[in-house]
């Protein structure tokens, strides 16, 4: 009798193998053999769920887009206002957790030239954008376009702050920057 395979679990397996691979090596490294051998499959397995590279892409890519906005969602329900920002920009910087992180700047750096990428990618930035754009309206800011932007610049430099050498940003140190800027933008 054939091994019973759970297609949602290979598929799965198989993206988890692509988020694996883009953030230890960057998206460069992401082929339907590197995707196999990290799955521990053949390629005629990964290719039996996606099409191509792009379908593989878009797939793994897709999925941490939905988990992302599920998460962040999640962190700012039934948080209004300047209690919604805090709880977003706290979760973008400290929940993910490093492998997202990772994940998240090779897809930055990848997205321009792989037009898979830069779909997925678009749709969650516009996903950010608008939450975020919404949590600072009801915030009460003077000038919610400043505030807005000045959010997306410190989540990203504190993102990328963890990454820095000797080692990561203590969380006191990266709350300390957030609280200064967002007092300053009229955030409280």
């Amino acid at each position: 009798m054939p091994k019973q395979v759970d297609p949602a679990a290979r598929r799965d397996a198989i993206a988890d193998a692509v988020v694996d691979l883009a953030a230890e090596h960057g998206f460069a490294a992401v082929t339907i053999r590197a995707v196999a051998a990290r799955a521990g499959a053949s390629t005629s397995v990964v290719t039996h769920y996606v099409a191509d590279r792009d379908d593989l892409l878009r797939h793994a890519v897709g999925r941490e887009v939905a988990r992302r906005v599920t998460e962040a969602e999640a962190a700012t329900a039934g948080k209004p206002g300047a209690a919604g920002v805090r709880a977003l920009v706290d979760w973008a910087v400290h929940a993910p957790g490093e492998r997202a992180h990772r994940f998240w700047l090779a897809l930055l750096v990848a997205a321009p030239g792989e037009p898979a990428l830069r779909a997925e990618l678009d749709r969650f930035l516009t996903w950010w954008d608008d939450h975020l754009r919404a949590l600072v309206a009801e915030s009460g800011a003077p000038d919610p376009e400043l505030a807005a932007d000045l959010v997306d610049v410190v989540v990203d430099g504190l993102v990328t702050a963890r990454f820095e050498v000797p080692g990561p940003w203590p969380d006191q140190r990266a709350r300390r920057v957030l609280d200064t800027a967002l007092a300053s933008v009229g955030i409280g």
